[in-house]
């Protein structure tokens, strides 16, 4: 029988392009993580061993995103968040991990994907 199981945080740090370079699969671990960005918003462990780590961050919204119809023209819809997800691998060190970029306008890129495949 294959269970997870998952904890949800208050992720409570940014995410920025900067701290994501900093990861490095096989070497970085989840107390690095930790540092960086803060609990995660999700921590869900699955055997044999592997566990998942998500951080959501988003960008304080402007006022001019609750004045209807001009809101947009004032710059009020420039939104954006960010997802980092992350596979620690049993001796606790990151092997993959996928950094978004989400917008209010629905858009979403995929920033950074890196993974260690071990032979």
């Amino acid at each position: 029988m294959l269970a997870c199981l998952t904890r949800n945080a208050t992720a409570s740090k940014s995410i920025t392009q900067e701290k994501v370079n900093q990861i490095r699969p096989g070497l970085t671990t989840e107390e690095d993580l930790v540092r960086a960005f803060g609990p995660p918003a999700t921590k869900t462990v699955c055997p044999p061993g592997a566990m998942t780590l998500e951080w959501f961050y988003s960008s304080p919204i402007s006022a001019q995103n609750y004045i209807p119809v001009i809101g947009p023209a004032l710059g009020g819809t420039q939104f954006k968040a960010w997802e980092l997800w992350v596979v620690l691998g049993a001796n606790g060190e990151v092997k993959r991990y996928i950094a978004y970029g989400l917008y209010a306008n629905g858009e979403t890129k995929r920033y950074i994907e890196r993974g260690y495949y071990p032979k």
